[in-house]
Parts: C-alpha cells; sequence; structure tokens
C-alpha cells in the first residue's frame, strides 16, 4: 500500500541555522569543526578569513588543521571557554 501525503500542508519542518554559525549560544565543536575544513578545502579561505568569518580563534583553527601529535591544547575545553568569551558569559 503506498504511502499516503498528509492532508495539512501547513505542517513544516522548521528551518534552523547551521550549528556553526556565531549565535546567541554556545557552539558545539565537531560542526564547526567540519565548517573550518569545508572553507579550507572548497572555498580556499585562509586561517585569518575563516576565524574572522565564524569569530574562532586562530589557536582552535589552526590546531584543528594541524591535528598534531603533539599538542598541548585541550582544543573541546579551549574551545567552549572561548564560546563563553564570545558571547560574554565568561
Amino acid at each position: 500500500m503506498p504511502a499516503r501525503k498528509a492532508v495539512d500542508s501547513d505542517v513544516s519542518v522548521e528551518k534552523t541555522k547551521p550549528g556553526f554559525e556565531p549565535g546567541p549560544e554556545v557552539r558545539q565543536l565537531e560542526p564547526v569543526a567540519l565548517e573550518i575544513r569545508r572553507l579550507r578545502e572548497e572555498d580556499g579561505l585562509n586561517i585569518t578569513e575563516i576565524g574572522e568569518k565564524l569569530q574562532v580563534s586562530y589557536d582552535v583553527i589552526n590546531q584543528l588543521m594541524l591535528q598534531s601529535y603533539k599538542s598541548v591544547m585541550n582544543t573541546p575545553v579551549v574551545f567552549e571557554a572561548q564560546e563563553k568569551i564570545r558571547l560574554g558569559l565568561g
């Protein structure tokens, strides 16, 4: 039996902003990291341009790009702290 379409066409999926866009709440690192990589690879932006667009510090972006085994920065913790500062919560 084929699926029936909803009779009420007023019901729609609510559109939300992507999790990487700077907004009024603390963002999660994962979607921001994916957008940083996409901007670097597809759009060819440099680290400074990405930082300005997404409001993320050079240190966090550089750490995500390098993914070095020698890294001493706890990127998720630093990112969360910087998000709270960006929003005036910290």
